[in-house]
Protein backbone atom coordinates (compact mmCIF):
# COMPACT_ATOMS: atom_id res chain seq x y z
CA UNK A 1 0.00 0.00 0.00
CA UNK A 2 1.08 3.54 -0.41
CA UNK A 3 -0.08 7.10 0.03
CA UNK A 4 0.28 9.65 -2.71
CA UNK A 5 0.14 13.42 -2.69
CA UNK A 6 -0.12 15.36 -5.92
CA UNK A 7 -0.12 19.03 -6.82
CA UNK A 8 -3.56 19.70 -5.29
CA UNK A 9 -2.31 18.54 -1.86
CA UNK A 10 -4.86 15.72 -1.74
CA UNK A 11 -3.67 12.60 0.10
CA UNK A 12 -4.82 9.36 -1.54
CA UNK A 13 -4.39 5.76 -0.46
CA UNK A 14 -3.60 3.12 -3.09
CA UNK A 15 -3.44 -0.68 -3.05
CA UNK A 16 -4.71 -1.03 0.51
CA UNK A 17 -4.70 -4.82 0.28
CA UNK A 18 -0.94 -4.94 -0.35
CA UNK A 19 0.60 -5.04 3.12
CA UNK A 20 4.01 -6.05 1.81
CA UNK A 21 5.14 -2.47 1.24
CA UNK A 22 4.43 0.99 2.54
CA UNK A 23 5.67 4.30 1.19
CA UNK A 24 4.67 7.83 0.25
CA UNK A 25 4.68 8.92 -3.40
CA UNK A 26 4.96 12.62 -4.22
CA UNK A 27 3.86 13.79 -7.64
CA UNK A 28 4.78 17.35 -8.56
CA UNK A 29 4.45 18.73 -5.05
CA UNK A 30 7.00 20.49 -2.85
CA UNK A 31 7.96 19.07 0.55
CA UNK A 32 6.21 21.87 2.45
CA UNK A 33 2.98 21.24 0.52
CA UNK A 34 3.22 17.50 1.21
CA UNK A 35 3.85 18.19 4.89
CA UNK A 36 0.81 20.47 5.07
CA UNK A 37 -1.37 17.87 3.33
CA UNK A 38 -0.30 15.06 5.68
CA UNK A 39 -0.86 17.21 8.75
CA UNK A 40 -4.26 18.44 7.51
CA UNK A 41 -5.35 14.83 6.88
CA UNK A 42 -4.15 13.77 10.35
CA UNK A 43 -1.86 11.19 8.76
CA UNK A 44 1.58 12.44 9.77
CA UNK A 45 4.35 14.75 8.65
CA UNK A 46 7.33 14.94 6.34
CA UNK A 47 10.84 14.29 7.61
CA UNK A 48 13.11 15.99 5.13
CA UNK A 49 13.05 15.13 1.44
CA UNK A 50 13.34 11.36 1.72
CA UNK A 51 11.07 10.35 4.56
CA UNK A 52 7.77 10.79 6.32
CA UNK A 53 6.34 9.83 9.68
CA UNK A 54 2.83 8.38 9.46
CA UNK A 55 0.28 7.89 12.23
CA UNK A 56 -0.31 4.14 12.43
CA UNK A 57 -3.89 4.31 13.75
CA UNK A 58 -4.99 6.91 11.20
CA UNK A 59 -3.41 4.99 8.33
CA UNK A 60 -5.01 1.74 9.46
CA UNK A 61 -8.41 3.38 9.73
CA UNK A 62 -8.07 4.76 6.20
CA UNK A 63 -6.87 1.46 4.75
CA UNK A 64 -9.48 -0.66 6.56
CA UNK A 65 -12.26 1.27 4.83
CA UNK A 66 -11.18 0.07 1.39
CA UNK A 67 -9.30 -3.19 2.01
CA UNK A 68 -11.09 -6.22 0.60
CA UNK A 69 -8.73 -9.18 1.13
CA UNK A 70 -9.68 -11.76 3.72
CA UNK A 71 -6.97 -11.85 6.35
CA UNK A 72 -6.19 -8.17 5.80
CA UNK A 73 -5.99 -7.40 9.51
CA UNK A 74 -3.40 -10.13 10.05
CA UNK A 75 -1.40 -8.88 7.05
CA UNK A 76 -1.52 -5.34 8.45
CA UNK A 77 -0.30 -6.53 11.84
CA UNK A 78 2.55 -8.44 10.18
CA UNK A 79 3.54 -5.32 8.23
CA UNK A 80 3.66 -3.24 11.41
CA UNK A 81 5.65 -5.92 13.26
CA UNK A 82 8.13 -5.98 10.37
CA UNK A 83 8.45 -2.19 10.57
CA UNK A 84 9.16 -2.57 14.28
CA UNK A 85 11.91 -5.13 13.68
CA UNK A 86 13.50 -2.80 11.13
CA UNK A 87 13.45 0.15 13.56
CA UNK A 88 10.87 2.12 11.57
CA UNK A 89 8.19 2.01 14.26
CA UNK A 90 8.26 4.51 17.13
CA UNK A 91 8.85 3.09 20.62
CA UNK A 92 5.20 3.62 21.51
CA UNK A 93 3.97 2.10 18.22
CA UNK A 94 2.03 5.22 17.27
CA UNK A 95 4.06 6.21 14.21
CA UNK A 96 5.94 4.52 11.40
CA UNK A 97 8.70 5.97 9.26
CA UNK A 98 8.32 5.50 5.50
CA UNK A 99 10.44 6.43 2.51
CA UNK A 100 9.36 8.89 -0.15
CA UNK A 101 9.27 8.11 -3.85
CA UNK A 102 9.11 10.82 -6.48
Amino acid sequence: MYLSIATGEIVSLHQADDCTRLHLALQGIAIDGADAALRRAGLGEMRGHDGAILEVAALRELAERVATESGWSEAWDAMIRYAGRKGWLSDDGRTVEVHVER
